[in-house]
């Protein structure tokens, strides 16, 4: 090889080698959060209900503040149904719709140093819920003609979806290395449920803002 080569190849090397040096190294952390579910397009049949998420990340730097970080959490959403809703002709929605499943959030990040010991974390991108039970009880109407039991109905049959997704948007704070806390939000960008007829489609969306509590190794 030329020895005019040399010269750029090495310096190129050094380039890079630095420029891994400077990326921290991968970190696996648990969180656990309290969310607030918000639903959207079925204002007439749920209000916000309360939930909670539970799991692991793994953080992969891939620059000196830049970070990849996938997930995988326990999710459990509950959204309250508001009283004397009709489900039909024999049935109201009674409590809330219940639904357990995995979430798999896939986001990207950037974080800045405040201090020694505090750090600050902006990330964003795609959620996907892949939800594994989903379930409703229902309360009889008594003044419907025939006299029906109680029932609990597996909304999967009635429309709602095996996979939605959001758009998540989360800024957060770790404390001496280790201990973190944040806020969350996620924006549906695919229905939660679509069910109805020609003159009464409806559409839910699933919205939640989480506090989230967590550690990092």
């Amino acid at each position: 090889m030329k020895a005019k080569y040399l010269l750029p190849l090495a310096l190129a090397a050094v380039a890079a080698n630095g420029a891994f040096a400077q990326s921290p190294a991968p970190q696996f952390g648990i969180h656990a959060a309290m969310e607030v579910t918000l639903p959207s397009g079925a204002s007439d049949i749920y209000k916000s209900g309360a939930g909670l998420t539970l799991g692991a990340y793994y953080r992969l730097p891939f620059a000196k503040r830049f970070y990849f970080e996938p997930g995988l959490l326990f999710n459990y959403t509950a959204m309250s149904s508001k009283d004397l809703v009709t489900f039909d002709d024999q049935y109201f929605y009674e409590g809330a719709a219940n639904l357990y499943g995995i979430r798999i959030p896939l986001t990207v990040g950037y974080n800045f140093d405040v201090s020694d010991i505090v750090s600050l974390h902006f990330s964003t991108g795609p959620w996907i819920n892949v939800n594994i039970s989903a379930q409703q009880k229902l309360l009889p109407n008594f003044s419907a003609p025939e006299t029906v039991p109680d029932r609990t109905i597996n909304l999967f049959n009635y429309g709602w979806k095996r996979v939605d997704a959001l758009w998540g948007i989360s800024l957060g704070a770790t404390f001496a290395d280790n201990y973190y806390v944040g806020i969350t939000t996620g924006v549906a960008f695919t229905p939660l449920a679509s069910f109805g007829n020609r003159d009464k489609k409806i559409r839910i969306h699933r919205n939640t803002v989480a506090i989230s509590l967590g550690y990092r190794f």
